[in-house]
C-alpha cells in the first residue's frame, strides 16, 4: 500500500492530458554527485539551472510534445517498472521546470498565461532580492566580451605551473608573516580607527575587483560565459560582483572548485604581496595602506567569503567538496519534510536526500544557517541603529515581517489548504499551536541567563614611579626594560660634571674656612670666629647636599618588580633634570582589573544585582579569572584609563574626534576595579593586559531582556 502511495497521485489528473516538451535552448549536461549519476538542465537564455535524477530524466527526455503526460509516464513505468518516477515526482518536477520557464506546451500559446508566467519569474527573482536585501545585486554590464580578450594573457597563470608559482608565493608570505606576528597583531588595532575608515572602504573595493575578476576569468578559462557585472550593497556597502554561475554547469567538479575559490585565490595572491611591500616600506602612509589590504584580503575574507553558511564562495566551495547541490533549496525542503513527517504525521512526505548521511547534512546545515543569518540580521540591525536608529528601525521592521510574518503566513496557508494534510489537518493544527505556545511561553516566561560585559585592562596595584633625583647626562643603564629588578639594585647611571666642579668648590670653601678660623684663634680675634663657624655649617651642609645629589646619579630600584622604561633606548646620552621621569618598577604579583561600564549598564552595578563576574584575557580567551573582589569607583568619568580601550587603538569605546590621546570618551562611563585570582603560570602578565570582564545578573525571560535592550537603544539616541 505504502509503495502505491508513492507511485500514484491525487493530483495526477491535472497534468496527465497536457503535451508538453523541454525549451530548444536547454542544455543537458551530465554530472556525477555523490557517485551517482545527475542531470543538469540549463536554459543559456536566462541562465535558468535545474537537476533531475537518471530516472526523472528518462522521462523528462522523452517529453516530445507528441505524447501526452500520462502516456510518457506509461511508457517510462512499462520500460523501467523498478527506476520509474512515481506521480508525484512528475508533478514535482514538471511543476518546477514550469516555473523555471524551461518547458514548452504545443498547444495553442496562451498570451495572458506567458505574460502572467513572466510576472510570476520576475516576482520570485525580486523576492529573493528582498530576502538577500543587504546583500543586494545591481547588474550594470556584460564584461563576456572583455574578458574574452583577456583570456589569452591569463593562460600562463591558470596552468599548473601558475599554481604552483602561487602556492609558493602564498606560503612564504605566510612563513614571513609569522616572523612578524606580534607587529601585525599590535598595528590590527588601529584598523577600526575612524581615521582609517576611509582607506579602509578604498582598500576594500580594490580587493573585491580584483574578487570578481578572478572569479570571471577563471570561469571564462574553462569555457564558461559572464554575462552581467554591477554593484553588490553587501551590508550597505556598494562592491563590484560578475556572474559566473555558468560554472554550475561544469562537467568536472574541481573546475567548479576552481571557479569558487579563484576569488579568494586571486586576494591571497594581493595579500602576499602587499605583505612583502609592508615588511620593506618605512612610509608610514604605505605602510597603513597595505596592512589594509592585507587585513581585508586575508582575514576578512577568510571570515565571511570562506562561510558556508552563507551563500558566497565558501557555500559553493562546500557544496561540490561534499557533493550536496542545490544546498541550501534541499535543506530547506528537508526541515519541511522532517515537519510533515516527524510532527504531522504525513507518510506521502518524502526526503530529498539520496541517504542517511545526506540527509544529516541537508538537515543540520539548513538549521545551523537559519539561526546564523537571524543572528547576523539581529547583529548588523542593533549596530546599525546605534548609529542611525531611523534606519535600524527599517531594518529590523523589514526582517520581522521577512522571517517572521512571512512564514506564519505561510504557514496558515499551509495548514488550512495542503493537500498533504488533508488526513492530518488536526494533528498539524494542535501541534503547530503547541510549539507556538511553547516558543511564547519560553520566551515570556522561562527566565534564561543574564550577563554583559566590558572592556578593561590589568593594572598592578604596586608600582613605582622612578624620577632622577639629580640633574645629570644618562651615561650607563644596567637594566634593560622589561627586566625582573630586587629593592635596591641599580638601574643606570648619571653624570654630572658640574656637580663635580661645585663638590671641589664647596670642599676647598670648607677648608678656606677653618684656616680663617684657626688663624682667628691664634690671634685672639674673638669677635670673628663665631660667624666663621656658622659660615662653615652652612657650607658643610651645601656640601652633605652636593654629596647626596651625587650619590642620586646612581639611580636605583625602590621595590621589586618590573623595571618598564618605553624611552629606554632614546634615554642614553640625553640630559635629564631633576625630577624626569626615568620609567615605572611594576609589581604584576598583585593585579586589579580596570574596567569602563557604559552608562545604560550602570543601573545594573549599583542596585546590588551583580551575582558573579569573571575577567577573560584578550591574548588567551579560554582562560577566565574569577573576581574576589570588586570596587565601584563613585561619579562618571570620561578620562580612559588606557588609550587601548578607545577607538583610536581599535578598542570598543568611542572617543572624540580630534582627541590625539584616544583617552577621551564620548559618553561617560563607570569604573569598575576588580581583583581576581593569580594569573595562571602560562601566562605572562606583561603581555596580557587587556581582557574583558563579565558581570552576571539574576535570569530573566527574553522578553524582558528584549524590551530593555529596545529601550536603552530609544533612550540612547534620545540622549545623543
Amino acid at each position: 500500500m505504502a509503495e502505491r502511495q508513492q507511485m500514484f497521485s491525487d493530483s495526477w489528473h491535472r497534468v496527465a492530458p497536457e503535451r508538453v516538451r523541454l525549451n530548444p535552448t536547454v542544455e543537458v549536461v551530465r554530472q556525477m554527485f555523490r557517485g551517482q549519476l545527475w542531470y543538469l538542465l540549463r536554459d543559456p537564455l536566462n541562465n535558468e539551472f535545474f537537476r533531475i535524477s537518471p530516472a526523472a530524466y528518462a522521462f523528462v527526455g522523452r517529453l516530445k510534445g507528441d505524447l501526452t503526460v500520462d502516456e510518457v509516464w506509461k511508457e517510462c513505468l512499462a520500460l523501467m517498472p523498478d527506476d520509474a518516477p512515481g506521480q508525484d515526482e512528475v508533478i514535482q518536477v514538471l511543476s518546477q521546470l514550469h516555473r523555471s520557464n524551461l518547458l514548452q506546451s504545443n498547444l495553442a500559446p496562451d498570451s495572458r498565461q506567458l505574460f502572467e508566467r513572466e510576472r510570476k519569474i520576475k516576482g520570485r527573482k525580486a523576492r529573493g532580492q528582498a530576502v538577500n536585501f543587504l546583500f543586494l545585486n545591481i547588474p550594470l554590464f556584460d564584461p563576456d566580451r572583455l574578458l574574452t580578450l583577456l583570456r589569452p594573457i591569463f593562460r600562463p597563470i591558470l596552468s599548473p605551473v601558475g599554481f604552483i608559482l602561487w602556492l609558493g608565493l602564498v606560503a612564504t608570505a605566510i612563513w614571513f608573516s609569522i616572523g612578524h606576528l606580534d607587529e601585525l597583531a599590535d598595528q590590527s588595532s588601529g584598523v577600526l580607527a575612524p581615521k582609517n575608515l576611509f582607506y579602509l572602504y578604498l582598500c576594500t573595493v580594490f580587493i573585491k575587483l580584483i574578487h570578481e575578476f578572478g572569479h570571471g576569468i577563471m570561469c571564462k578559462h574553462f569555457g564558461g560565459e559572464v554575462r552581467k557585472t554591477g554593484v553588490m550593497l553587501m551590508l550597505l556597502t556598494p562592491l563590484p560582483y560578475v556572474d559566473a554561475t555558468s560554472s554550475w554547469g561544469f562537467r568536472h567538479r574541481w573546475q567548479r572548485i576552481a571557479v569558487s575559490s579563484a576569488g579568494m585565490g586571486a586576494e591571497f595572491l594581493v595579500a602576499s604581496i602587499a605583505l612583502f611591500v609592508w615588511i620593506q616600506t618605512p612610509d608610514p602612509f604605505v605602510k597603513r595602506l597595505t596592512y589594509n589590504v592585507i587585513f581585508i584580503a586575508s582575514v576578512s575574507t577568510v571570515l565571511f567569503n570562506a562561510n558556508p553558511l552563507l551563500r558566497f564562495d565558501g557555500y559553493y566551495i562546500f557544496s561540490d567538496l561534499f557533493d550536496l547541490p542545490n544546498l541550501y533549496q534541499r535543506s530547506t525542503r528537508q526541515l519541511k519534510h522532517l515537519s510533515e513527517k516527524l510532527l504531522f504525521g504525513v507518510k506521502k512526505s518524502f526526503s530529498p536526500a539520496s541517504d542517511r548521511n545526506e540527509a544529516f547534512w541537508l538537515t543540520t546545515y539548513g538549521i545551523a544557517a537559519f539561526i546564523y543569518r537571524v543572528l547576523l540580521l539581529a547583529f548588523i540591525t542593533y549596530n546599525v541603529a546605534q548609529g542611525f536608529l531611523g534606519l535600524g528601525v527599517a531594518i529590523a521592521a523589514f526582517c520581522v515581517f521577512l522571517y517572521f510574518l512571512m512564514p506564519i503566513g505561510k504557514l496558515v496557508k499551509y495548514l488550512f489548504t495542503s493537500d498533504r494534510l488533508e488526513r492530518h489537518r488536526t494533528r498539524a493544527f494542535a501541534v503547530t499551536g503547541l510549539i507556538i505556545l511553547l516558543l511564547v511561553g519560553g520566551i515570556g516566561f522561562v527566565p534564561l541567563p543574564r550577563s554583559f560585559r566590558a572592556s578593561g585592562v590589568f593594572k598592578p596595584s604596586i608600582e613605582s614611579v622612578v624620577y632622577s633625583k639629580s640633574a645629570g647626562v644618562v651615561d650607563e643603564i644596567f637594566v634593560e626594560t622589561t627586566t625582573p629588578v630586587k629593592a635596591g639594585d641599580p638601574i643606570l647611571r648619571l653624570s654630572n660634571p658640574e656637580l663635580d666642579l661645585d663638590i671641589k668648590s664647596a670642599t676647598s670653601r670648607l677648608e678656606q674656612i677653618a684656616t680663617q678660623i684657626e688663624e682667628a684663634r691664634q690671634n685672639q680675634f674673638v669677635s670673628i670666629i663665631g660667624p666663621l663657624v656658622e659660615q662653615a655649617k652652612a657650607g658643610r651642609l651645601v656640601l652633605e647636599e652636593l654629596n647626596r645629589q651625587k650619590m642620586d646619579l646612581l639611580v636605583r630600584a625602590g621595590i621589586d618588580g618590573i623595571w618598564t622604561s618605553p624611552r629606554s633606548r632614546e634615554l642614553r646620552g640625553t640630559w635629564a633634570p631633576r625630577g624626569t621621569e626615568l620609567g615605572r618598577i611594576v609589581d604584576f604579583s598583585e593585579m586589579v582589573f580596570v574596567s569602563a561600564v557604559p552608562q545604560k549598564q550602570a543601573g545594573s552595578l549599583f542596585d546590588e544585582t551583580i551575582q558573579s563576574s569573571e575577567v577573560r584575557l584578550l591574548q588567551s580567551p579560554a582562560i577566565a579569572l574569577a573576581v574576589t573582589n570588586q570596587t565601584i569607583v563613585p561619579g562618571g568619568q570620561q578620562k580612559l584609563p588606557t588609550a587601548a580601550l578607545g577607538w583610536l587603538a581599535g578598542g570598543e569605546i568611542k572617543t572624540k574626534q580630534g582627541d590625539s590621546s584616544g583617552l577621551t570618551a564620548v559618553e561617560e562611563f563607570y569604573l569598575v576595579r576588580s581583583e581576581t585570582a593569580p594569573f595562571p603560570s602560562e601566562v605572562s602578565p606583561p603581555g596580557a593586559l587587556t581582557g574583558q570582564i563579565r558581570f552576571t545578573l539574576p535570569p530573566e525571560p527574553l522578553k524582558s531582556q528584549w524590551s530593555r535592550t529596545i529601550r536603552q537603544l530609544f533612550q540612547q539616541n534620545e540622549d545623543s
